[in-house]
């Protein structure tokens, strides 16, 4: 009796060993596919072409209304101190150079906006002639990295033409105060 309760324990073993051995699958069976290196710094950098885009349109609409605001800052004070008596006399040349600077400004602005507007709207459509990811690769990117260029120099040009219309403002009004006292 003994004997064949030893010999279930042993048979109870090895089934529990069986069953044991059919939960814990081979590792080998079951590894997962590792992206490549190559893959990961392609995402990578997609994902912060991505984020830097995304930041430089958040910084050019901010420095965008920002700018606006100041030229129409500018344009608000020269006629405040230079409407008199229902005429609009400009007393000196930096004070007209800065209003022809704001000009410039807002029409830059202008072209700028428009200019990038139709590139987009234009590269959004593309996409759908588009057919394998070279295509995107070479033509879709190499197209959006020429927009984000010019987009860049728009900036700079209007950043520019900003400076030197607060430069204008300034020598004018100074000009304008030293009129004024004499």
């Amino acid at each position: 009796m003994k004997s064949h309760k030893r010999n279930s324990n042993k048979t109870r073993n090895n089934k529990q060993e069986k069953v044991v051995n059919k939960e814990i699958p081979d590792q080998k069976d079951h590894q997962e596919v590792q992206p490549s290196k190559k893959d990961n710094i392609k995402e990578k950098r997609k994902n912060l072409q991505d984020e830097t885009q995304d930041f430089m349109y958040h910084q050019s609409s901010k420095f965008s209304t920002v700018s606006r605001s100041l030229i129409l800052g500018m344009f608000g004070t020269i006629w405040v101190l230079t409407y008199t008596d229902g005429t609009l006399f400009i007393p000196n040349r930096f004070l007209l150079c800065c209003l022809i600077g704001g000009l410039l400004f807002l029409l830059t602005d202008v072209i700028h906006y428009f200019w990038d507007s139709m590139s987009y709207h234009d590269e959004l459509y593309k996409l759908d002639s588009y057919s394998n990811e070279k295509e995107f690769d070479e033509i879709h990117e190499s197209r959006m990295d020429y927009i984000s260029l010019r987009s860049h120099r728009f900036i700079i040009a209007k950043f520019i033409i900003l400076l030197l219309s607060a430069i204008f403002f300034a020598f004018g009004l100074i000009l304008k105060i030293k009129y004024v006292q004499t």
